[in-house]
């Protein structure tokens, strides 16, 4: 086992104003209350294996993956880990505000017991990773945006080839350029054997990257296991939680060569228009069950990099109902080439039953993990089930065997 939690339990004490605390050891009288961030958690992390955290904020991720370094004791129970561990935690974890960049790498390097020659190869890598000219590395870290303190720590915390990388949230800061670049050196580190433990609320890619997840809520393990398991009963609790979103909350895009609502100004491939076609017409609001139905998504690519397109149908209350992309498919290569691009889908005889849908449309890198741009709960349209009466989101084809 790479990290091993037994019984991890985290609690604080909280107070009400800074003097209750000194009121309370001069009168012995409690004057704070318990917050227990973690209770109760158990389960261990195999040597080379990527897992995932899930969970909504506050949940206790961040606690566990912060006793998981080691940066935090927890209040009961233990960790164990095996070899060397590196972690990107919350933003400036680590780092000293008023040193430059170059002296904190060269304080991470120290950290991990090297000198001499091994400390300036750990240098020159993470340096050479982070992309950060020699001015910004030479300035206080104080003076950073987000994304080039990110890169710093990410390019300090993966440099020395961890054998167990622990990542919370990180690939959610920065350019998409970085992002791409940091996913990349994720895959690198596990396809050398590396274990990672991976935390985001990009539940896409805790399902592309990871094995096994936990599903964390109120500071407890609620759920543990296959990652599509825990991913889908954690989906389904939220969609408990948010049940009264409706239709009219939603923004439908209007046809036109306009970026979409959502879209990224900066996305390298930009989603330009959906429409979706039948034989009543263009973006028809109304569909009938078992009506041919046509998808055409257009594209703007600024670069040569390859990309692939998703898409899904979904419910008011987020519930995915189908979803698939280019990049499932072993046989289509993809796109590629600066310029206007286009994907057509056809459903023959569309099999969804009564109700309102929408549309979630995604470009993605060549890996297929990488967001690039996204349009999401855009175009929603309604299905009439007029001629039959079965129930439900879909039909599936049956044969009625016996009737006795």
């Amino acid at each position: 086992m790479a990290i091993r939690f037994k019984g991890i339990e985290k609690s604080y004490m909280v107070y009400a104003r800074p003097q209750d605390r000194l009121w309370e050891w001069l009168s012995g009288r409690q004057r704070h209350h318990v917050h227990v961030a973690l209770s109760g958690v158990d389960f261990a992390v195999k040597a080379g294996e990527t897992f995932g955290l899930v969970g909504e904020n506050g949940a206790g991720k961040s606690t566990l993956l912060k006793i998981a370094a080691g940066t935090i004791r927890p209040t009961r129970g233990g960790v164990e880990r095996q070899g060397r561990v590196a972690a990107l935690l919350e933003l400036g974890a680590g780092f000293h505000p008023e040193e430059s960049g170059q002296d904190n790498i060269r304080f991470m390097a120290a950290l991990h017991g090297l000198e001499g020659v091994a400390m300036e190869d750990f240098i020159e890598r993470a340096t050479g990773f982070s992309e950060l000219s020699g001015e910004t590395l030479a300035r206080p870290v104080k003076t950073y945006s987000s994304g080039m303190f990110m890169r710093l720590a990410f390019a300090a915390a993966t440099a020395i080839d961890p054998d167990v990388l622990i990542v919370d949230e990180a690939l959610s800061v920065g350019d998409l350029h970085f992002q791409k670049k940091s996913l990349n050196r994720i895959l690198e580190l596990r396809e050398r054997g590396a274990t990672v433990l991976f935390c985001s609320h990009n539940l896409y890619q805790v399902r592309s990257l990871c094995q096994r997840a936990a599903w964390i809520n109120g500071g407890r393990m609620e759920a543990l296991g296959n990652t599509e398991d825990v991913v889908t009963a954690y989906e389904a609790y939220e969609r408990r939680r948010y049940a009264d979103v409706s239709v009219a909350e939603t923004a439908p895009i209007q046809p036109g060569p306009s970026p979409m609502a959502q879209a990224c100004a900066s996305a390298p491939v930009k989603i330009m228009r959906l429409t979706t076609v039948t034989a009543d017409g263009i973006n028809p609001a109304q569909v009938d069950s078992f009506q041919d139905l046509t998808l055409e998504i257009e594209l703007e690519s600024y670069g040569d990099a390859p990309f692939h397109v998703g898409f899904s149908i979904v419910r008011p209350d987020k519930d995915n109902v189908f979803g698939t992309s280019t990049h499932f498919l072993p046989s289509v290569q993809a796109m590629r080439g600066q310029g206007e691009h286009r994907v057509r889908v056809k459903f023959p005889r569309l099999p969804l039953l009564s109700g309102e849908y929408l549309w979630n449309v995604y470009t993605l890198d060549d890996t297929g993990l990488q967001v690039l741009d996204m349009a999401e709960l855009i175009q929603p349209f309604t299905v009439l089930n007029q001629k039959h009466r079965e129930v439900g989101l879909v039909w599936l084809e049956h044969e009625w065997l016996q009737i006795e």
